[in-house]
This record gives structure tokens, C-alpha cells and sequence, in this order.
């Protein structure tokens, strides 16, 4: 039986449904006024179980509890305003225009392309009207071929939904985060910076190698240790190859494996700085082949005699 013209709540468990593709956007009711804030959300095109050649667009929460809901496709209006910005009309007796503003382009273009080979194959199967896509639509191409959609494998509504245990959902949002900030749209960052922060997602956030200056480089080390500093003036010389977006931690590492010396004595002096292990050598100003560091070895701690 399908879901009524104004929409249901989506089911916890869809059974044999196939899910098409699933992605995230910033969710808002036009009727809110353009200063309501918008909210995540996951939406959701599937193939219906119980009308073959059917197809059912979802509105999931993207966080446990918020409430979720699902029309059949060729009862909705699909409006694509611009490269991220597309509108989302339910059948009459719904809960009105939604605008949605996706976080990737390139996913927005992907799924209006399926939305879109999705209405024609109901269109071509049924002779219903097509699905209203409104009268500014952006270029995009068909899935190839629409009857059969290779962009998201098999999996049921129930493992699509939002946990804090759902690693590939927590995955997703690191990803969308990530691009959001690289596209610099601060709003979007925000959104989904804001779900993780609400379930405690331990993030490790860093700079991309393309940020730094160009390597590898040669890194011309001045080495003393406890001993020749206090009876001798004479300091060894070493050069080392690395890349400016090197950490000092990873530094440490290389020292040891190359000369033996473990990273718990190594003190490391670059320009005036004692430097620290998570910082990188760029942020040091070491950026071109030749510039200076000074590393100082401390005296291993020596065992305590056996009794």
C-alpha cells in the first residue's frame, strides 16, 4: 500500500527496499521565513517494495529522533534552483515547500540526475505525467542506465538512519565537513559541525600536504648531546631530508630510525622555538633546502641497579 498523498512517517524498517542513493542537505520550510534556521537531513530516493517500478523519496533525520518522512516520487515537486540550491514540493495536504541547499555540488548534480532518471522511468513504464522539475533546471546528465543505479549498494531504511555507533554515517559527515570547509561555505561547515559536536565525534583535523610549502627539502641539523656540550666545543653535522608539512613527532621518528636515537631524548630547537611534536616544520618557518635546525640529545636515564 503506498504511503498517503501528504506524506508518512518513514518506517523504521523498510524491509526489502533498495536504497538508490542517500545524501545530506541543509534543510528549511519556506513557510518558516528565509531567517529560520535550517536543519541536516538526509534524503533518501529508494525503490518502492511494493510497487515494482516505483520509486519512494525519503526526508530522514540526520540525528536518533527527529522525524522522518516519505512520499511516493511522482506525487512531489522537484525544483532544481542553481548548483546547491534545489526545492522540494510534497503532494497538497503536506507540510509544505521545502528548500534544500546541499553541502557538495557535484553530490547535488548526481542526485538530481537520479531523481530525474528515476520520474522518467515511472513516466515510461505507467504513461503518468512527469515529475515537475520546474522551470530552472541545471544541466545534468541521466544515470546510465536509469533502471539500474550502481551509486549506493543494497542496505535496508533501519541501517541508513543516524547513530552515534554508525561509522559509515559519521564518515559521511567528516567527508561533507571537509568540503564544506575546503568551498569555504561557512554555513554548511557549521551544520554538520554542529551534529558531530552533539554525539562527541572525535575528529583528528590537519592541514592537507597541498597547504605547505613544496618538498621534499634538506634540513641542516646541528646535533650536540649532554656530554659534548659540557667538555667539548665541537658539535656534529647532519642533513636530513623532509617535507615543510612534516610533524616534529614525525621527525623524531625518522631521526630514530635513521641514527638510533629514540624520540623521548630529542629536544628540538628551530629559529628561537622549542619545538613541540604535533606542530609541523613549515609552522617553524622551515620551508626551503638549507635552513637551519639544532637538535639536542639528552642523556638516557640510567637503569637502577638490581638488588
Amino acid at each position: 500500500m503506498a504511503p498517503p498523498a501528504g506524506g508518512a512517517v518513514a518506517a523504521a524498517d523498510s524491509g526489502s527496499a533498495t536504497v538508490l542513493l542517500a545524501v545530506h542537505a541543509a534543510v528549511r520550510p519556506l513557510s518558516a521565513g528565509p531567517d529560520a534556521e535550517a536543519q541536516l537531513r538526509r534524503l533518501q530516493l529508494s525503490a518502492d517494495p511494493e510497487r515494482p517500478g516505483r520509486f519512494r523519496l525519503q526526508l530522514l533525520g540526520a540525528v536518533p529522533g527527529a522525524v522522518s518522512l516519505e512520499w511516493p516520487l511522482e506525487s512531489v515537486s522537484y525544483t532544481i534552483r542553481g548548483p546547491s540550491q534545489h526545492e522540494l514540493q510534497p503532494p497538497p495536504g503536506g507540510p509544505g515547500t521545502f528548500s534544500l541547499h546541499f553541502l557538495n555540488p557535484e553530490e547535488a548534480q548526481r542526485w538530481a540526475a537520479l531523481v530525474q532518471g528515476a520520474s522518467e522511468e515511472e513516466q515510461n513504464g505507467s504513461g503518468s505525467p512527469p515529475l515537475g522539475l520546474g522551470p530552472e533546471i541545471c544541466p545534468v546528465s541521466l544515470p546510465s542506465p536509469p533502471g539500474a543505479p550502481t551509486l549506493k549498494a543494497p542496505q535496508s531504511q533501519a541501517n541508513m538512519t543516524w547513530s552515534p555507533g554508525d561509522l559509515l554515517e559519521k564518515e559521511e559527515l567528516a567527508g561533507d565537513l571537509t568540503q564544506a570547509i575546503a568551498r569555504g561555505d561557512e554555513k554548511g561547515a557549521a551544520q554538520v559541525a554542529a551534529i558531530l559536536a552533539q554525539h562527541h565525534v572525535g575528529l583528528s583535523v590537519q592541514l592537507q600536504a597541498a597547504c605547505f610549502p613544496p618538498g621534499p627539502i634538506r634540513l641542516q641539523v646541528t646535533v650536540e648531546d649532554a656530554i659534548s656540550a659540557m667538555f667539548s666545543a665541537s658539535s656534529a653535522h647532519i642533513s636530513l631530508q623532509v617535507h615543510p608539512h612534516c610533524t616534529i613527532a614525525a621527525l623524531q621518528e625518522q631521526v630514530f630510525s635513521e641514527f638510533g636515537f629514540p624520540p623521548a631524548v630529542q629536544r628540538w630547537i628551530i629559529g628561537r622555538w622549542l619545538c613541540v611534536p604535533e606542530r609541523s616544520l613549515a609552522s617553524y618557518g622551515v620551508q626551503q633546502d638549507g635552513d637551519p635546525a639544532f637538535l639536542y640529545l639528552l642523556s638516557a636515564p640510567r637503569e637502577a641497579p638490581g638488588y
